[in-house]
């Protein structure tokens, strides 16, 4: 009996270890099958969108052995440093770089797609039958997921070059030497910060209508920034020409037609007339001081820095020195004084603007060709 029961142990023993070495194998097997799909997103990506909604996706992580992973590009860094891994690897080009961008991993080699309606049309096809495919379509988010991180810092920077200019400046020491000519201090500090306040929500306002422009043209985003970069570098070169000849050729200023206008609207001296007087100034003078606003807009899409902070910020640090110019002519600085001191410093103001402007031309170019 008690030899029956130690054959019968023997025999069970047995058993489970060929159906060890039988799970082993199935297990190698499944590996030795297995299909991984990345799948590369960026947030607002329109043609991302498009991939998801359509259910592909999910009907492919169905399949036997296939593992799908959605890795979003614009605020992950680990999913960039793969992203670009990939796009290394198979050869991409930098002009055909965007997302959505869609590898699949099997044991015959590589598949990838960049795209919406290739990643949609083939990617059931290349998954189930694992043979090397490649389509690259131009409906793409051309932004470059690996572009150098904007940061908190440079938009500063920016926004205090920015907000130095002489064509904000000139149009609001006007208006607080009419208002102290004709009223009281504590008025033409209220019509002053109004005035100021107005600058700031039309200017706020722009920069979300020029952001929500650029993301129309996501699909052809590299010609956008191409241009952008092109008369962001002209806008630069003017105010540095300007640094020398001011007056000569081409300036980037508030119209001269335009002073008459604005100078009938100061002297009405009503809270209606301020505020159209914030309105057409900050209409008319963003040639005047756009270009580096445009440069920064461009690339906060880019690097998908872009939100309501950054923005609210951007415009704060651009009013402020005109803050300060009502401040300070209401403690008592006489305007003739400030114009006085604005004129003098005027073509280092140009300077400083101009040598930013290259400098974010470059900035934005080398995005899209990426020279370093």
């Amino acid at each position: 009996m008690v030899l029956k029961f130690k054959k019968e142990i023997i025999a069970l023993l047995f058993l489970i270890i060929i159906f060890s070495f039988v799970s082993n194998i199935s297990a190698e097997q499944i590996t030795d099958n297995q299909k991984n799909v990345y799948f590369f997103w960026g947030e607002g990506c329109p043609h991302c969108e498009n991939v998801k909604d359509s259910g592909i996706l999910e009907e492919v992580a169905k399949i036997e052995n296939v593992k799908v992973y959605q890795l979003e590009v614009y605020n992950n860094q680990t999913s960039r440093e793969l992203y670009a891994k990939f796009a290394d690897e198979l050869g991409i080009n930098q002009y055909q770089r965007g997302v959505p961008f869609l590898v699949i991993e099997c044991q015959k080699g590589y598949s990838y797609f960049v795209g919406d309606t290739p990643i949609i049309n083939n990617l059931k096809e290349a998954v189930t039958n694992c043979t090397p495919m490649k389509e690259i379509s131009e409906r793409v988010s051309s932004d470059n997921p690996n572009s150098q991180a904007l940061s908190l810092g440079s938009i500063i920077v920016a926004a205090l070059i920015d907000s130095i200019n002489p064509c904000a400046f000139g149009v609001l020491i006007f208006l607080l030497a009419t208002m102290l000519g004709i009223a009281s201090r504590k008025r033409a500090l209220r019509y002053g910060l109004i005035y100021v306040l107005i600058i700031f929500l039309v200017y706020f306002l722009a920069g979300l209508g020029i952001m929500k422009i650029i993301s129309e043209f996501s699909g052809i985003m590299n010609y956008v920034i191409i241009l952008a970069g092109i008369l962001v570098f002209i806008g630069g070169l003017i105010e540095i020409k300007d640094f020398f000849w001011y007056g000569k050729g081409v300036s980037l200023k508030i119209p001269v037609k335009m002073k008459p206008t604005l100078e009938k609207i100061t002297k009405k001296g009503t809270l209606p007339a301020v505020i159209l007087l914030g309105i057409i100034v900050a209409l008319v003078e963003l040639p005047c001081t756009g270009g580096i606003y445009l440069a920064i807009l461009s690339l906060m899409h880019i690097n998908k820095t872009f939100g309501i902070p950054y923005l609210l910020l951007y415009n704060l640090i651009f009013v402020l020195p005109l803050i300060i110019i009502v401040l300070i002519a209401y403690f008592g600085t006489k305007t003739e004084k400030i114009q006085t001191m604005v004129e003098g410093n005027k073509k280092w103001m140009r300077l400083a603007a101009g040598i930013v402007m290259i400098g974010l031309a470059f900035y934005l170019l080398n995005s899209v060709f990426n020279w370093l």
